[in-house]
């Protein structure tokens, strides 16, 4: 299906929300940038190099880097998030340039994308929430399978005492089983998502937060900080202490 490659480069720009007035228009442009487009309430009407396009509440649509797009009709009062980045595009692309989003699942993400893009957060924080946001949208288009339901299930309780023991008993199936399968579709165990997943979390709670860091060890799911100390060195070659000074300074 044509649409993003998610697994080359993307680049984060800017977002923000929008409101139209009734019957206004789209603006007319040649937009060198790929712009996210989801909609949560009325239709956003446009034209993509003179081809028509209706977004109604609950879709979402990538408008393609250099096309020329211009609003031939009125647009229905539309309320929506507009995300501009950078990608690749692919006739084997995993994200389509068309679909549908949870809205209630997604609500709190958007508005906290429109909040991080009006502050002076780091460039790191407001990527993340963007991929975040990318994410969901690509195991929507998904089909519901049970590797996807182990990776969500993770990421939901990265913060308890959560082993393979664990998730087999969650997901009835042997540790074999479960691993082969996990891997089959995410190209690693349960337990390195899972380390990844945390070691993700320990990075946002160090950047936004002065919480002490061995009490971000616990939150983020450790229990021992030496063993926390080791994954973090590992993955980012600086410790905790000196990661948060260097985002927190804007490095």
């Amino acid at each position: 299906m044509y649409g993003i490659d998610l697994n080359q480069e993307i680049q984060y720009h800017f977002s923000s929300l929008r409101f139209f007035a009734e019957k206004e228009h789209h603006i007319t442009r040649f937009c060198k940038d790929d712009v996210l487009l989801l909609v949560y309430d009325g239709v956003l009407r446009f034209s993509e190099d003179d081809v028509p396009y209706e977004v109604h509440a609950g879709e979402y649509h990538i408008q393609k880097h250099n096309t020329f797009q211009r609003g031939d009709l009125p647009s229905s009062s539309p309320k929506y998030m507009f995300i501009h980045f950078t990608a690749q595009w692919s006739e084997h692309g995993q994200l389509p340039k068309r679909g549908t989003f949870d809205l209630a699942g997604l609500k709190s993400d958007l508005e906290q994308m429109h909040t991080l893009y009006h502050t002076n957060a780091p460039y790191i924080v407001k990527t993340a929430k963007f991929y975040n946001i990318l994410l969901k949208l690509c195991q929507k288009q998904l089909p519901d399978t049970p590797s996807l339901r182990i990776a969500d299930y993770i990421e939901k309780n990265c913060e308890k005492e959560l082993d393979l023991t664990a998730l087999c008993k969650q997901f009835s199936y042997s540790k074999n089983h479960l691993i082969n399968l996990f891997k089959k579709d995410f190209g690693q165990t349960p337990i390195a998502y899972l380390n990844h997943v945390r070691l993700c979390k320990a990075q946002q709670l160090l950047i936004m937060t002065s919480t002490p860091i061995e009490q971000i060890c616990h939150n983020s799911g450790y229990r021992n900080y030496s063993h926390f100390y080791r994954q973090f060195v590992a993955k980012n070659g600086i410790s905790p202490e000196r990661f948060r000074k260097k985002k927190q300074a804007g490095e």
